[in-house]
């Protein structure tokens, strides 16, 4: 099977860097040497992955495209459940961490959307059964009766729409088939994971057909709550995944396919990791780093918040610290019910006509205690002491339904052609607290907290007519060129207030129109985007093509971060254009497959949620911006090798540099060493205290500052990526039943992640190998494996400055600045023992 292993987002000490090169190029050496000399042909080759990346079921060595598959073997065997896993296994897939799922966000090829705000959509699109999830935080759940992940690379607007200008992950779940066949899985971990999944699917007629999957997951956390007891930086959660077909007639199919998923994360909270100040300069790269006494240290300065309490039984200059304090839950609890309506009817030239119809509804409740511990930390008004948590919560109602007729020409003949008309409808629904704020002067009163109290709705409606077609215009030349006229009506609803009594729902009385209660809407975008590929066949086993996409996003609002109407302006759609160069090759009689692609993609206007503080203002601010160009080039390399039957090596190598092109008003780091620091006010040369040397005011006298980014590194992924796997099964001697072996060793460089270029923001490199086995009954009726994920133990990082509480050095605001660092762990970043039992009936 053509599968492929990567690398995962992340970051620690690098140990293992030179041993993972020298691996790849030994195995990839001793493959190459050992399928040529094979001298007896035994019948074994690859299989033939096909891929539904056109909207067209094609081969994946024939598709002049960059894309990776997890194949439906690859799935089991390393024990996939949730996108976060996927992204261990892809090469231009990283995964960006957000304060709870709900602001988590994928990258491709170095390039993704962070945004807190429900008006900005994502840059890589889901799609599941040919429907796309509304908004991509969605799809951060469990992966239940998967056959098969399809990564494409770059812009995929021409056929997938607006959310897909960076790239799109299409999701096919397991068909209809045969005779009723029943299986049956369950995991257990070391650390207290436990997954369970029972399906059945088959023919129960010559007309009639069903599939029904169940999958139940908990996956504890590797974190614990001291105050509670209780494991966090967990999730799990039910699945129900159904699918009915029904052919009434020769011509015309029916799918029916319902789904349910209720889902508990508690990832996002996060654990101190560090406290020390420094010394020295960050800019140039002399800082010394001395550790602190929490006894002398302060939560915001405050002489009612000791870190000898808010840290009580947490040491937090303890590397590996899994000690937190939280007195209010972290995560997000959701329930989705999905029905999708595929119909398909073949016309009397083989051709066909689909219909595919979906409606979503999604429901969640995100929490996050926002000031990390478990006492009280604000003030209620006329109320002595500290009375009140620094807590945020709030709920998302998520409707969405789409539209699809497509029209699919014959896989004969020398043209070949897909077209089709869209429309979708969604609308989200935000409610969101954050404090404690009964009045607006209270609100005033609490500023330490941000509080707001806010009711918003977004909508957008997305009309589209989309057409490519396949030229094979010459006995070795193709042809492949696509279009989509784009039309898209959106707006959105605020109303920000208060509530006269805290604990009574009913009581919320909105602020002034004007101020905070502002909407737009009929606002239009137009967009057309294309694909042009041009492919030869050099050699029956030989393809090389260059191609060239378009990629539109459609306008974004800023209504949660700013607040106001005067930053609730629409902020410009985001527009990309790549070209890719590539060749696929299967070679020594299909068994080996190599896939090869250079790239290059610019994105104008993109859209990006940037977070940045004011001097002496413990408040965390974001706020949309619109960066005028970025780019992302590299190169990747995937290739499968069957050395001999039951032998199969894989490696992929991607290297990626995304960087900022032009961006001159830039947020700026904080450096608090920074001579111009001790000024007050701002410095001689005009550069804002506590802030880096390049920072300057956005205005004469503001101590808001602006850097100049432009040619600066655009982070959170990895400049190199190398994974090296490999699979043996084997005869058991003297029984029936066979035994495996597979293992997995993935190396990632260092990479920023921080926008702003701070150079402390670096995350380590880090290498992991993974090593599995176990035996197998004859057609796999039964199957017992054992995996250890970490083989070696390595610790990393992979979010090592993700956002945590301001201390200081003293009882009083204005005392020396403590730096916190905090991580939010992976999943394999302490080693752990798994035992799966598999069974078909």
């Amino acid at each position: 099977m053509v599968s492929n292993n990567y690398s995962k987002n992340g970051h620690g000490r690098i140990r293992m860097k030179p041993l993972a090169v020298l691996v790849g190029a030994a195995v990839l050496s001793m493959a190459n040497g050992a399928i040529a000399q094979e001298k007896q042909d035994d019948g074994a080759r690859l299989e033939t992955v096909v891929v539904t990346a056109n909207k067209r079921v094609e081969k994946l060595e024939s598709v002049p495209m960059a894309i990776s598959v997890l194949t439906e073997a690859e799935i089991a065997r390393t024990n996939i459940r949730e996108i976060e896993d996927v992204v261990a296994l892809t090469p231009s897939l990283t995964m960006a961490s957000g304060s709870t799922a709900a602001n988590n966000a994928l990258f491709m090829r170095g390039i993704g959307t962070v945004s807190v705000g429900i008006g900005v959509e994502s840059d890589v699109s889901v799609i599941i059964d040919d429907i796309p999830v509304a908004t991509q935080f969605q799809a951060f759940r469990d992966l239940a009766d998967v056959a098969r992940i399809e990564v494409l690379k770059g812009p995929q607007s021409t056929l997938f729409g607006k959310s897909a200008v960076a790239g799109a992950i299409n999701i096919v779940t397991k068909p209809i088939s045969g005779p009723m066949v029943y299986r049956g899985s369950s995991m257990y971990t070391n650390d207290g994971e436990w997954r369970l999944a029972l399906s059945a699917g088959g023919m129960v007629s010559d007309t009639l057909g069903a599939r029904v999957a169940v999958n139940r997951t908990r996956m504890p956390g590797n974190f614990t709550n001291l105050t509670t007891g209780e494991d966090v930086n967990g999730s799990g959660g039910t699945t129900l995944m159904a699918k009915f077909s029904w052919r009434p007639t020769s011509s015309l199919d029916i799918d029916l396919m319902p789904s349910f998923n209720k889902q508990k994360n508690t990832r996002g909270v996060t654990a101190v990791n560090g406290f020390y100040r420094t010394t020295g300069t960050a800019a140039a790269g002399n800082q010394v780093r001395t550790p602190v006494d929490i006894s002398t240290a302060y939560l915001n300065g405050n002489p009612l918040l000791p870190a000898t309490v808010t840290m009580a039984g947490i040491d937090p200059t303890d590397r590996n610290n899994r000690n937190v304090r939280r007195d209010f839950p972290t995560g997000i609890s959701s329930k989705t019910n999905g029905l999708g309506l595929k119909l398909a009817y073949t016309l009397p030239n083989d051709a066909q006509l689909m219909s595919i119809s979906s409606y979503s509804k999604y429901k969640a409740n995100d929490s996050r205690d926002q000031d990390f511990v478990d006492v009280p930390t604000l003030a209620r008004p006329g109320v002595p002491g500290l009375t009140e948590g620094n807590n945020q919560f709030g709920t998302y109602d998520i409707r969405s339904k789409t539209q699809e007729l497509r029209l699919v020409s014959p896989d004969s003949g020398t043209v070949r052609y897909v077209a089709g008309l869209w429309w979708a409808r969604n609308e989200i629904d935000r409610h969101f607290i954050r404090g404690f704020c009964v009045a607006p002067s209270n609100c005033a009163a609490n500023s330490p907290s941000s509080p707001t109290n806010y009711y918003t709705d977004i909508y957008n409606v997305n009309k589209a007519a989309f057409g490519q077609a396949t030229w094979e215009f010459m006995p070795t030349w193709t042809v492949v060129t696509g279009i989509r006229r784009n039309v898209e009506e959106s707006g959105f609803h605020y109303s920000r207030g208060f509530y006269t009594d805290q604990l009574d729902r009913s009581t919320f009385v909105p602020g002034p129109v004007g101020v905070d209660q502002f909407a737009s809407t009929g606002n239009k975008d137009y967009a057309t985007t294309g694909k042009l590929s041009v492919q030869k066949q050099i050699t029956p086993d030989l393809m090389a093509y260059v191609m060239t996409a378009t990629g539109h996003k459609g306008r974004a609002y800023d209504v949660t971060s700013g607040l106001t109407a005067s930053a609730a302006f629409p902020v410009d759609p985001e527009k990309s254009r790549t070209i890719e160069l590539g060749a696929k090759a299967n070679l020594f009689d299909n068994r080996m497959s190599v896939a090869a692609t250079v790239f290059r993609t610019r994105f104008r206007g993109y859209q990006q949620n940037v977070s940045f503080v004011l001097p002496d203002d413990p408040t965390i601010y974001t706020q949309l911006n619109s960066i005028p160009l970025i780019q992302t080039r590299g190169f990747e390399l995937d290739t499968h090798m069957l050395i001999r039957p039951g032998f199969t090596v894989n490696a992929s190598l991607a290297y990626t540099r995304p960087t900022i092109e032009n961006w001159r008003n830039g947020p700026c780091y904080n450096d608090t060493t920074n001579v111009a620091a001790s000024a007050g006010g701002l410095a001689a040369n005009g550069s804002i205290p506590g802030r880096n040397n390049a920072c300057f005011p956005i205005k004469p006298g503001s101590t808001t500052g602006i850097q100049d980014l432009s040619g600066g590194v655009f982070p959170g992924t990895s400049k190199l990526k190398l994974n090296v796997g490999a699979n043996v099964d084997f005869k058991i001697p003297g029984m029936m039943w066979g035994g495996f072996v597979d293992g997995n060793v993935r190396y990632q460089s260092e990479y920023s992640n921080n926008i702003n270029n701070d150079p402390r923001a670096i995350n380590d490199g880090y290498t992991i190998a993974d090593l599995g086995f176990g035996i197998r009954a004859p057609s796999d009726r039964y199957k017992v494996s054992f995996r250890i994920n970490n083989l070696f133990d390595r610790f990393y990082i992979p979010n090592a400055n993700a956002s945590g509480p301001s201390y200081r050095a003293g009882p009083t605001a204005t005392s020396p600045a403590i730096t916190v660092d905090s991580w939010v762990p992976p999943r394999d970043v302490f080693r752990f023992f798994s035992v799966k039992l598999d069974v078909k009936f």
